[in-house]
């Protein structure tokens, strides 16, 4: 009974400690931008299972997140917000609408339009969370007129600017090798290339190490973001969760839990 109180005590402390490490995490807006083409079916399928562990991955290491995604590239081609920023469980739900009847991927337009930069207000961004933004395709940008773009035609400088303007992140889900044209935005900005065969499967041990492997990339990427920029709007007051508080937590539930498991047999 002593040890039992003993290590409540500790799971109260531990709890308490990770709080107070943890009481103002990383706020970060993220828009996933989708080719909406037809070879893009499995990739959308396992954007929309997988969201939930890509959220859970992020949230374990101090960033309160929300998504938002827009489709492109569609038999309408313009870009269009399927959901404004939400819950992974809300992002689910709205990825269903997601189609594959495009041809056309104009995806420097996409870009631009997630970033509000034409046709009003399209995501609703909160004024203190660093902006993400990652676009999954299999072809470079095409098809960027400036009937498609509210009046611009946009282009990978003009699109780099915008990013800029907006210190957002920005990352490339592109096939290896074969498409170049998102490399310098997202070396530019933050971010990485990664190859889009780790989602163009069926094959989910595939899915779920890419997954993991590119979750882990855009958390430290966050985290770098406000460790070079202390003084940015989005990263006032943010404090990531400290490694030895979240391990003493661990801890101490796994030795209740091993307490809790020899009272019952």
């Amino acid at each position: 009974m002593k040890l039992n109180r003993f290590v409540a005590s500790l799971v109260f402390t531990a709890a308490l400690g990770a709080s107070s490490a943890s009481h103002a995490l990383i706020q970060s807006d993220i828009v996933f931008m989708v080719d909406e083409s037809g070879s893009m079916s499995n990739v959308q399928t396992n954007l929309r299972n997988n969201i939930g562990t890509f959220a859970s991955i992020l949230a374990a290491g101090g960033l309160d997140v929300r998504f938002a995604l827009v489709g492109y590239g569609s038999s309408t081609v313009a870009p269009h917000v399927l959901t404004d920023f939400t819950n992974a469980t809300n992002f689910a739900a709205a990825a269903l609408g997601l189609v594959i009847n495009g041809g056309t991927e104009p995806g420097y337009t996409a870009t631009a339009f997630s970033l509000n930069a034409f046709g009003g207000t399209h995501l609703n961004y909160r004024t203190n969370a660093v902006k993400n933004l990652m676009i999954f395709t299999d072809e470079a940008s095409n098809g960027d007129t400036a009937a498609r773009g509210g009046g611009t035609a946009w282009t990978e400088a003009l699109v780099d600017a915008q990013l800029t303007a907006n210190n957002a992140l920005f990352n490339a889900i592109t096939r290896s090798g074969a498409i170049t044209s998102y490399d310098d935005l997202a070396s530019n900005h933050g971010g990485q290339t990664f190859d889009l065969n780790g989602l163009n499967t069926t094959d989910q041990s595939v899915v779920s190490a890419f997954v993991q492997t590119f979750a882990s990339a855009k958390l430290q990427e966050t985290i770098d973001f406000c460790t070079a920029n202390p003084t940015a709007p989005e990263c006032q007051g943010s404090n990531i969760p400290e490694p030895g508080s979240l391990a003493l937590l661990g801890l101490a539930l796994a030795g209740l839990a091993g307490l809790r498991r020899k009272a019952i047999y």
